[in-house]
């Protein structure tokens, strides 16, 4: 192993050399790639393998220690404090993210290395891609190496670029923050800014990677040279990963398209035979779509690195302590029996994948047919008909037909109860008033805006009559605002007592104690928890249902749910494909802004007599690179 004199082979470039722009990097990974397509798709697969088999049930073990350690069922929002003042919790945590850290760096590294060698024509053993990869390591034993934990395991995912792993595919900012933020112009435009922010970052450190695992850099080294790599680069890179991406999307749509067929004509046809060929089909689509994930990660990986080996080239000769290009001696040379080895071990992998994953989506496929009605909530009433939380929100959401509406209710200075979501007026009335320091009068008298329409807030009286006239079932969520009264919880029922709809309604809330008070004093009634961020298994909580986020959503939350005997609602669902999926799951109920659009793609599943609309459901779910 020895390395490549940049200084030298600067002095070599002409000035008419143009540097490695975003097509000539996508030749050049692909002619890499074209020599050995099968190798990759190899490598990928048994990284992915290793990752399933060792690093999660690793973690997840580690994660099942932090519970125990905190007697804990879960980690939900409202418990991340008492977890980090366990000690031997935290160094558990650090544990997790470490482990995490060095699985991701052995995944990515091992990628770029293979570049790297590649594309100087090198060959690759797995003895030499370890050890270059075990150096690359080892630069993390420093304390610059908690950088990597940050980069890593938030800044890198958050930015989405291609470069991701398994082990974080679930890190993203919750839809219910992102669409909270987005209704308020100020903070809309403050978190457009950070977005920003975290696309540019990733873009200036994207070479923090390839410099880290083929060159001598150090983590902070890296980190520096890529800073000075991008500028006034940022939207070639940017570049690279839109055509890349696009082409690979164009081509699971056709790959899609092509699945979908079979599954078309049956349900004309042939329905009888719908199940197999809609399980056949997703299985194919299922396989091609790992080989064009593989794929496109690797043409993503090569092209990086021609792009980062030609710039490193270029840089002014003012900088110096360059880093120094690892590079090994011997010839490539991939023999015939080696391609004849590949493709068998290939072939072998990809028969048993088919064959076991055929045989589980046509248990999914023929299940389908059968799948419960999932009950579609009102999120503040139907804000496409009136402003949240108001009179003619809640009307609206009787005309575009809700199962159910969810409302919000806070205390008031006096000790009664209001409509309404935030503690402070001022996003929906513009004014910087607290709900705490204002009577009911009060409040009722303050008009509302939102989207062209406005009203006055309601107290919870007026909300509750027109519900009883609208014979509308509800969903009460208790917010508090920190103010509330001792016997906040006593105060609602007896508001709810004397109109009658105690029993009728159900209810949900964020704070735990209030969900146990209210089992307390009332056993028979229906509660929930929401729970807004949730690591791991499921909270233990004395309620009848979990409200979940659809970032912590997973059908093993569901199963386990399900299993403690407990119902899930997910929330905030307002895309018509998360719809049809959680529909599809049999989840127990969505909470949406569009009422309307989910009565209808409910209705519209219930009407699909074939399996090609599942089909489609099924395919969308699965199309993530």
């Amino acid at each position: 192993m020895g390395a490549i004199d940049l200084g030298e082979k600067r002095l070599a470039l002409q000035p008419t050399d143009k540097p490695v722009g975003i097509f000539s990097a996508i030749g050049i990974a692909h002619r890499t790639t074209l020599r050995s397509p099968l190798f990759y798709l190899i490598v990928v697969g048994a990284m992915q393998l290793a990752l399933v088999l060792i690093a999660i049930p690793v973690i997840r073990l580690l994660y099942a220690l932090v519970l125990v350690q905190t007697g804990l069922g879960s980690i939900a929002y409202d418990r991340i404090s008492q977890v980090l003042r366990n000690p031997l919790a935290d160094i558990t945590l650090l544990a997790i993210a470490i482990i995490a850290v060095f699985a991701i760096m052995g995944e990515l590294v091992t990628l770029f290395v293979l570049a790297s060698h590649h594309q100087d024509g090198e060959a690759t053993s797995l003895r030499l891609v370890l050890r270059q990869v075990w150096g690359t390591i080892k630069k993390l034993v420093h304390p610059q190496g908690l950088l990597m934990i940050v980069y890593l395991i938030l800044l890198l995912p958050l930015g989405q670029l291609g470069l991701t792993s398994i082990l974080t595919k679930k890190v993203a900012v919750p839809p219910f923050i992102s669409e909270e933020l987005s209704k308020n112009p100020s903070t809309s435009l403050l978190y457009s800014g950070v977005l920003l922010l975290i696309t540019y970052l990733n873009l200036r450190l994207i070479f923090t990677m390839p410099l880290l695992g083929t060159t001598s850099a150090g983590v902070w080294e890296a980190f520096v040279t890529s800073w000075r790599l991008t500028r006034r680069r940022s939207l070639r890179i940017l570049g690279l990963f839109v055509v890349t991406t696009f082409s690979a999307g164009l081509v699971a749509f056709v790959l899609g398209a092509a699945a979908l067929a079979p599954t078309i004509a049956a349900d004309l046809l042939a329905p009888a035979s719908s199940p197999w060929l809609a399980a056949l089909g997703l299985s194919v689509f299922q396989i091609g779509v790992f080989v064009i994930t593989a794929l496109l990660t690797i043409m993503i990986v090569q092209s990086l690195t021609a792009m980062m080996r030609d710039w490193l080239l270029r840089l002014h000769a003012d900088h110096q302590h360059l880093p120094t290009v690892i590079s090994y001696s011997e010839p490539s040379h991939v023999s015939p029996r080696r391609q004849k080895l590949l493709w068998g071990l290939a072939t072998g992998v990809i028969v048993v994948a088919f064959g076991i994953t055929a045989v589980l989506n046509h248990r999914t496929m023929a299940n389908l047919v059968d799948s419960e009605q999932t009950e579609v909530l009102a999120h503040r009433g139907f804000i496409q008909g009136g402003v949240e939380n108001t009179l003619p929100a809640l009307q609206a959401s009787a005309k575009a037909g809700a199962d159910r509406v969810e409302f919000d209710v806070m205390e008031t200075k006096d000790g009664k109860f209001v409509v309404m979501h935030d503690a402070n007026l001022r996003r929906l009335a513009g004014r910087n008033l607290n709900v705490k320091d204002l009577t009911q009068e009060e409040l009722t008298k303050i008009t509302v805006r939102a989207g062209g329409m406005e009203a006055k807030i309601p107290s919870l009286e007026e909300w509750i009559q027109l519900s009883i006239q609208l014979n509308l079932p509800q969903l009460l969520e208790i917010k508090l605002h920190g103010g509330e009264t001792p016997d906040l919880v006593p105060r609602l029922l007896a508001v709810l007592d004397r109109a009658g709809v105690t029993e009728h309604y159900t209810y949900h809330t964020l704070s735990r104690e209030v969900v146990e008070e209210l089992k307390r004093l009332r056993p028979q009634l229906v509660v929930g928890f929401i729970v807004p961020i949730n690591f791991g298994g499921v909270p233990n909580v004395k309620a009848d249902f979990i409200v979940i986020e659809q970032q912590s959503y997973s059908s093993r939350f569901v199963r386990q749910a399900w299993a403690a005997g407990y119902n899930v609602i997910v929330w905030t669902v307002d895309d018509e494909q998360q719809m049809r999926n959680y529909m599809d799951a049999a989840v127990d109920g969505i909470i949406t802004d569009r009422p309307d659009l989910g009565i209808k793609t409910r209705t519209d599943i219930a009407e699909d007599k074939g399996l090609t609309g599942r089909l489609s459901d099924a395919i969308s779910r699965s199309a993530s690179f």
